[in-house]
Order: structure tokens, then C-alpha cells, then sequence
């Protein structure tokens, strides 16, 4: 069974300031347009999603509350531990997707999601910008056997 990894930078973001923490600074107009645009692009193309699973803050929340609607998920799962994650604690979510979704889409930060993507494809210079998303494949795998290396970079899309 072939399992597949939507590895998602969140959109442009308002500019860090000391007036708002965060876990609360929202998309930028142009942000939710782009992925807008991205989720469009994504349902044009037949993309369906299994699970979506995103960090709390804000920003995330809001890309992944776009993405779910333009790819029809019907639930959306904010966990803490994405925000701020290494990238080896993001690698650790991955091995704990359900064994029944096959179509993952998962909204986080930098650097953890470049370096998610590079550790899974062998692809060294993987840079996401805001609203910058992978399709990673993995074949014949569980998604608790995906190691290093296992992924198969198919797209980038933005």
C-alpha cells in the first residue's frame, strides 16, 4: 500500500511583534489567498486527504483549516507537540498516523519542516517558504516503518 506524506509549511504570516504572542499571529491576507490557491490547485488535481493533523498556532490553524475545506477533510487535529517541534519530533508524529490513512496532510513551522522532508527523501536542499508544500511518497511501508531516506519526493507545490 502506498502511503503518502503532504508535508505543509503554514501561509505567510504577520510579522513577529512584542504585542502578540506567538501561538496567535494570523495569516496575512496574501497568506490565506496563497493557500487558497494551493488547495484549489490540490482539488483540481483529485487530492484527497485521510487525516490532517497541524500545530495549535494560529497561523497553522488557519492554513489548515483552508487546505481541509478545499480537500473536503472532515476533521482537523491540532496537536502541541507540532509547534516548535524538531524535526525528530515531527518525524515521531509521522510514525503514529492511523494505519488507515493512507493520504496524510500535515501543517507545521520551519526549519522542522524542511528538515522533515530532507530527512525522509535524501533531498538536501529542500527549503519550505510560507505556504510551500511536498508530496512525498512511500511504498509498500506502515507509517511507523518510514525511516530515513524511505520517501520519494514527487512534488513541490506552492
Amino acid at each position: 500500500m502506498v502511503k503518502e506524506l503532504l508535508l505543509a509549511r503554514h501561509g505567510e504570516a504577520t510579522a513577529p511583534s512584542f504585542a502578540v504572542e506567538d501561538m496567535q499571529r494570523s495569516l496575512t491576507p496574501a497568506g490565506a489567498q496563497q493557500v487558497e490557491r494551493l488547495g484549489r490547485t490540490l482539488a483540481i488535481n483529485g487530492q484527497t486527504c485521510d487525516y490532517l493533523i497541524h500545530s495549535p498556532a494560529r497561523r497553522c490553524s488557519q492554513t489548515a483549516a483552508i487546505l481541509a475545506q478545499q480537500l473536503s477533510v472532515k476533521t482537523c487535529n491540532a496537536h502541541r507537540s507540532i509547534y516548535q517541534a524538531s524535526r525528530e519530533q515531527l518525524f515521531r508524529q509521522l510514525t503514529q498516523f492511523p494505519k488507515e490513512a493512507n493520504q496524510v496532510l500535515l501543517v507545521g513551522h520551519n526549519p522542522a519542516v524542511s528538515q522533515l522532508a530532507a530527512y525522509l527523501t535524501g533531498e538536501s536542499h529542500l527549503v519550505f517558504s510560507p505556504g510551500m508544500m511536498a508530496r512525498i511518497h512511500f511504498t509498500d511501508q506502515e507509517w511507523e516503518a518510514v525511516s530515513k531516506g524511505t520517501g520519494t519526493l514527487e512534488e513541490i507545490l506552492q
